[in-house]
C-alpha cells in the first residue's frame, strides 16, 4: 500500500477510467511551449475528456487520496504528461474528482518542480 501522497503504478491500481472510446480530437501530446500555454486554459470542472483532447494520452496514470488529514478523504485520478523537450524535462500534473454522475473532472492541476 502505498504511502500518502504516492501515485501508486498502473498495475496496483482499479482499473483506470476510460472515455468512451472515441479518439477522434485527441491529439499527441504537444511541445512543452505548447503545453505550458495549453495548461493556462485549464479549469476546475473540466472533464478528463477535454483534457485528453488537448493534451493527448498521459504518460502516467494512477489514483491517490486526498482531504484524510481533514478527515473528508476522496479518491483522484491523477494523470501526468512528462515533456523531455524542456531543460530539464518538467513534467505537468491534473488531479480528476469524480462529480455526482461517476464523470472525472478538473479538481486541479500544476508543474511541479
Amino acid at each position: 500500500m502505498p504511502r500518502s501522497g504516492e501515485v501508486p503504478p498502473i498495475e496496483a491500481s482499479l482499473p483506470l477510467p476510460v472515455g468512451s472510446g472515441d479518439t477522434e480530437g485527441i491529439q499527441a501530446k504537444p511541445s512543452y511551449e505548447n503545453a505550458l500555454q495549453l495548461s493556462d486554459s485549464v479549469k476546475v470542472g473540466m472533464p478528463q475528456g477535454v483534457v485528453e483532447a488537448m493534451f493527448g494520452p498521459p504518460d502516467k496514470a494512477g489514483y491517490k487520496e486526498y482531504g484524510r488529514a481533514a478527515g473528508s478523504p476522496w479518491r483522484a485520478l491523477v494523470w501526468e504528461w512528462v515533456f523531455q523537450d524542456a531543460t530539464p524535462p518538467r513534467a505537468l500534473s491534473i488531479v480528476f474528482q469524480q462529480d455526482g454522475s461517476g464523470s472525472w473532472r478538473v479538481n486541479h492541476g500544476d508543474w511541479p518542480e
